[in-house]
């Protein structure tokens, strides 16, 4: 996938604020730590989402408008991440519930790219999130990122965990922000919930 333009549109922190222009959305989801920020860069080949060494830094939902080499036009939207401990539990429940009215209710939003870290199989948020995504209607791709943290014989074992954890029918897609593997295959799977 080409991508010709993409800039950063706004950080809403409101449902009321999301574009609702009939240009459809792809939200990314993870805990703090499972390298959305990473990995939309390295599928926008552009450094342009903040990423940062302290997890819980996305506090707003960030809309990124690119259009790709056939002039499809989409929002690429990062979320605030799940179950980050050292916020305070105010700020931790406010962030969960803009990103519950943003899956509720965004008209546009097309999908959600769920991260999960590939070396640690799943924590209790994810399952809560992820059964909370599905119980909306929205479609969901689990990813297992990092996958350049294991070698062959962990990265195989840790597939298998996740399939068995997450119930998934068949071994997750796995993506590497840093060495690219999986990019294109997820871009095949993007463009499906995208419509293009």
């Amino acid at each position: 996938m080409q991508i010709s333009t993409v800039n950063f549109m706004l950080g809403a922190t409101s449902i009321k604020q999301v574009p609702s222009d009939g240009i459809p959305q792809l939200a990314f989801l993870g805990r703090s730590n499972a390298g959305k920020s990473s990995l939309m860069n390295a599928l926008l080949g552009k450094t342009i989402v903040k990423t940062s060494g302290t997890p819980g830094k996305t506090r707003e939902i960030n809309f990124f408008l690119a259009e790709n080499s056939l002039g499809n036009a989409f929002y690429f939207v990062d979320l605030p991440g799940v179950g980050y401990a050292k916020v305070s539990i105010t700020m931790r429940d406010d962030m969960a519930e803009r990103i519950k009215n943003y899956v509720e209710k965004a008209r546009d939003l097309k999908g959600v790219v769920y991260l999960v870290d590939i070396r640690h199989g799943g924590h209790k948020i994810d399952f809560e999130t992820i059964n909370g995504i599905k119980n909306s209607g929205i479609p969901i791709l689990l990813i297992a990122s990092k996958a350049d943290k294991l070698n062959q014989g962990e990265f195989i074992a840790a597939k298998k965990k996740l399939k068995e954890n997450f119930g998934l029918p068949e071994l997750p897609l796995a993506t590497s922000a840093k060495t690219k593997k999986g990019i294109p295959e997820l871009w095949e799977e993007i463009n499906e919930l995208l419509c293009f």
